[in-house]
């Protein structure tokens, strides 16, 4: 065997019906193969081996062989799906049980259909068909910037009639000056103008198509007949709700909550559906009762901090004024961009936050800016996300965990920058406290940003083609592009040689395709957020030699411009030989629509007909329940697994896309609910899959497929591994017609409640069999 190969062993004990089994498995890779070969009881069942292997490998496989989980962390491309020689297809998981991966696990499937061909050149031979004028770089609305530039002009041109809001300075007319009231607080935002044009609107009521709802901390007990039940009284009627406790009054100057020590006691934190709380009418009710706000549903104790390990260090909760003098909640800035890692293990939310803050319309969604700490400054601040289908609005107070009078967790650069904190806080409100958000992705914490379908590549583990047809139908989308390189896990944010940050956050804003040297070049566009000096500095950086080559007028037309802004370009085999990862965040057309709502600017009216087009989205609710009778496991369990929740849907193909094969681009989500907030009551994430079944071009699915059809099709598209992340995502290209998803689990009787998100290029329409 060649030295650089390398061999990995697992081995399980398992147990189904009454029936012990030892399950071992050896993964043996090299450069020009891999191989697998599984056991139970010591018996060789499976040897799978890769295109390249040796030809005079067989592959044995036993009838049974589907009947058990096959657990291992090395994962195998994916090119091929575990089939019995009689076709039966065979679903295995790769979920390891004693760790949960909070992340996404993605599969493509004919990402390359109507491109002409599996490689670069076809690619770039369809976008410039696609783009067919010289020096135009391919990029979107949100990327390049121009909906904030829009926006200027719109201020300048006094296209927004500002009507409660000085533009010059962006202060509500006739607010309360809270940090004078209090004697307490800090300095006013300073606002770009998308943020002051928001916030007229804001205030102003014309930002309806968003709906908002009041975030309850309610996580249900997953009895998985459904709902938690309802407390009775001893009579045996349903109890009464109970009604909202106010505040605990404060003095108006306060003093820093007692120090916690790692051995305090955790107090019980009241009943969650006691509460429900409105930012606005808490607010009132502290500046006209003249106390600061102490959030009820998520106490300055230990309980808020974490339920399994204490911090290191003696905490004291502190409000930003207690801190610092003048502290501020936004800065529009470079300082915006540059947000810190604390003692939690969540730069996953500080990637996601990094990429958010490029784009005003995105960070003003999050942070409504009707908030600071001078003009109505209580003690309380609020903050908006996408959960688990709808957008909430997340309350909290001021205080905040330190040490030694600095910040414990997530913090800005400038220490006089309060957002990204407070936004920490609301985030580990969301989730049940401070430690559940050990651990995640960036792809994660996006959706939960922008409501968009996030899907995630390891660059490391894909093709060059598949990362750049995504980036090309993307870019056609309007979607969103980050990338990052790996971190040592000693040093954060290492600067390397060639210029680039490990661990770092960074958008990709373009792509582009020229002729150097006769050679067709992919080149990229990406920025640092720090907005200064620490760019790239290879080939096609500011200023090198090859872009010497290039004539002005192209580089006019593609917009180069060689300053320390933090924006460089870079070619495509550059970018994919030293990044790690990409996250591709997919926006709706409904998120446009709220996006033109609240700045004035309207996507389709500002971009040509070849650049407007938009994902259309479904959701559906569901639940895999065994009390129910629709916790049917993956199709390992022929018996049982119809009875997993089935959804009928209808494609219809796009009147024009980058592709022109009338086929329909279509991206199929299943997301599983609750199991971050679930943590500290031990409920892990469970491996999810789903697939795709064909049902004709016209009539469709009346009624659940039956264990019949399941064996006479296969799905034609489906996620081949079950994986133990928040969400599984399926890519695929298919004929307009109808379509019945099936999402599972891979074991049957596991009970978990789920989001169905569909997108397509086209119109589409879902509903429950």
């Amino acid at each position: 065997m060649s030295s650089s190969s390398r061999t990995v062993d697992y081995k399980k004990t398992i147990r189904y019906s009454n029936n012990e089994v030892t399950v071992t498995e050896t993964f043996v890779e090299n450069r020009n193969f891999h191989r697998v070969v599984r056991t139970i009881n010591g018996s060789p069942v499976v040897l799978e081996a890769g295109e390249e292997s040796p030809k005079n490998e067989k592959v044995m496989v036993d009838e049974g062989s589907g009947d058990f989980e096959l657990n291992y962390a090395e994962y195998l491309k994916d090119d091929e799906d575990e089939v019995t020689p009689d076709g039966k297809e065979i679903a295995v998981s790769k979920a390891p049980k004693t760790r949960a991966n909070h992340g996404l696990g993605c599969r493509m499937k004919g990402l390359f259909d109507g491109f002409g061909g599996h490689d670069i050149k076809n690619i770039m031979r369809h976008m410039r068909r696609r783009h067919p004028r010289n020096g135009q770089a391919l990029t979107n609305f949100m990327l390049s910037g121009k909906m904030e530039k829009v926006v200027d002009q719109h201020v300048r041109d006094f296209v927004h009639h500002f009507g409660r809001i000085n533009p010059d300075n962006g202060r509500i007319m006739g607010a309360i000056r809270g940090n004078d009231f209090f004697n307490f607080g800090g300095l006013h935002n300073n606002l770009g103008n998308t943020g002051k044009v928001y916030l007229d609107k804001l205030i102003s009521g014309k930002c309806g198509k968003r709906k908002v709802h009041k975030f309850k901390p309610i996580v249900p007990e997953l009895d998985f007949g459904g709902k938690p039940e309802v407390p009775k009284t001893p009579g045996g009627t349903v109890a009464p709700p109970s009604k909202p406790v106010p505040p605990v009054p404060t003095p108006v100057k306060p003093t820093p909550t007692s120090p916690i020590s790692p051995i305090e006691s955790v107090y019980p934190t009241p009943k969650a559906s006691d509460f429900g709380l409105d930012f606005e009418t808490e607010r009132e009710k502290c500046l006209r009762n003249k106390t600061l706000f102490e959030d009820p549903e998520f106490p300055a104790n230990n309980s808020s901090l974490y339920y399994r390990t204490p911090p290191r260090e003696r905490i004291i909760w502190k409000r930003p004024g207690e801190i610092i003098m003048n502290p501020q909640l936004i800065t529009q800035g470079e300082s915006r961009f540059d947000v810190k890692q604390g003692a939690l293990g969540d730069c996953w939310l500080l990637a996601a936050l990094a990429n958010i803050t490029l784009y005003d319309a995105l960070f003003y969604r999050i942070v409504p800016p009707n908030q600071s700490f001078t003009e109505n400054y209580a003690g309380i601040f609020h903050f908006q996300f996408w959960h688990y289908g709808k957008w909430v609005d997340v309350v909290v107070d001021d205080r905040l965990p330190t040490v030694n009078n600095k910040l414990y967790y997530l913090h800005s650069a400038d220490n006089t920058e309060f957002w990204s904190a407070l936004v920490e806080k609301a985030y580990a409100k969301l989730h049940g406290g401070y430690e559940n958000l050990d651990g995640g992705t960036t792809a994660e914490a996006l959706e939960d940003f922008t409501g968009g379908l996030t899907e995630y590549f390891d660059l490391r583990k894909s093709d060059k083609p598949t990362v750049l047809a995504a980036l090309v139908k993307g870019m056609e989308m309007g979607s969103l592009f980050g990338c990052s390189i790996d971190a040592d896990a000693n040093i954060r944010e290492a600067q390397l040689r060639n210029g680039l940050v490990c661990g770092h956050a960074y958008s990709i804003t373009a792509i582009h395709s020229i002729t150097y040297y006769g050679q067709d070049t992919t080149l990229m566009r990406l920025r640092n957020p720090w907005g200064n000096e620490k760019e790239w500095n290879g080939a096609w950086s500011d200023g090198s030699m090859e872009w010497s080559k290039i004539d002005e007028a192209t580089k006019k037309q593609i917009d180069v411009q060689f300053a320390r802004d933090g924006e460089f370009w870079m070619n495509f085999d550059d970018f994919f030989a030293n990044f790690t990862q990409m996250e591709l965040c997919n926006l709706t057309a409904e998120i446009f629509d709220e996006i033109a709502e609240m700045t004035g600017v309207d996507r389709a009216k500002e971009t040509s007909q070849e650049e407007e087009h938009q994902w259309h989205e479904v959701m559906e609710d569901g639940e895999w329940s065994s009390k129910k009778g629709t916790a049917g496991g993956c199709n390992n369990n022929p018996s049982t697994y119809p009875k997993n929740p089935q959804f009928a849907t209808s494609f219809t193909a796009p009147q024009s896309s980058i592709e022109e094969d009338g086929n329909v681009t279509v991206i199929v989500a299943v997301l599983q609910k609750y199991r971050r907030e679930l943590k500290s009551k031990g409920k892990d994430l469970l491996p999810i899959g789903v697939s795709i079944y064909s049902v004709g071009a016209s009539g469709g699915a009346r009624i659940p497929l039956t264990s019949e059809f399941f064996a006479r099709n296969r799905a034609i598209a489906k996620t081949t591994i079950f994986v133990n992340t928040r969400e599984v995502t399926v890519r695929f290209r298919v004929p307009p017609g109808e379509y019945v998803i099936v999402p599972c689990t891979f074991d049957a009787y596991d009970d978990a409640e789920f989001l169905l998100r569909c997108y397509a290029n086209g119109q589409l329409r879902s509903s429950l069999l």
